[in-house]
């Protein structure tokens, strides 16, 4: 699994502590992470990293997922939480409840947060708890097989049209149609 952490600079020392004990969780868990700074457990060249970001591509498109600590006012965290909702990236935003701004929660009522984001806060240590029940649960959802890479496949017209009569006659989306299909007859016969 891969994860985009994001943590905004804080003049304040035990948000330091939060970041490196949250990045030590994950290399525990075999979790590979890419920070806001730069920092990444894939061993990403530095010079690969540019390239992608001139060429408009971003990083945040590979992620499975986002952990955003968020006490810290910072306009990014408005923007990844954007991002999140639009392509329904599972998120965790956390929050130290002892800091009395709570940034983009303010103008978030809790209808507005989609399922797939969820919103924690925290006090001391508490933090590392709570991160690592939401990977574990992201961990196990991954190892049961459920779909979380995407992949553009380009079809034609006719294609589109024999998609869409499969779908309405069984029932399941194109997707899953399609994801049906390949593991029963390319996969499974290569296992025979």
């Amino acid at each position: 699994m891969r994860v985009y952490y994001f943590q905004a600079p804080s003049p304040k020392p035990r948000m330091e502590h939060v970041r490196a004990d949250l990045l030590q969780l994950m290399d525990t868990k075999h979790v590979f992470y890419i920070t806001n700074d730069g920092r990444n457990s894939l061993d990403v060249p530095q010079d690969e990293l540019e390239a992608l970001a001139k060429t408009g591509g971003s990083m945040l498109d590979n992620m499975d997922a986002l952990v955003i600590e968020g006490s810290t006012p910072d306009a990014d965290v408005g923007y990844l939480l954007a991002y999140a909702m639009s392509l329904k990236k599972p998120t965790l935003y956390l929050y130290d409840k002892d800091i009395a701004n709570k940034g983009v929660l303010k103008y978030l009522g809790s209808r507005q947060i989609p399922a797939h984001i969820k919103v924690q806060s925290y006090s001391g240590s508490s933090v590392v708890g709570i991160t690592e029940k939401y990977l574990t649960e992201l961990l196990s959802s991954e190892a049961a097989g459920q779909p979380t890479i995407k992949f553009t496949f380009r079809i034609t017209p006719q294609i589109e049209q024999y998609l869409q009569q499969k779908a309405k006659k069984t029932g399941m989306s194109k997707a899953d149609f399609l994801r049906k299909k390949i593991e029963e007859d390319i996969i499974g016969k290569e296992k025979k």
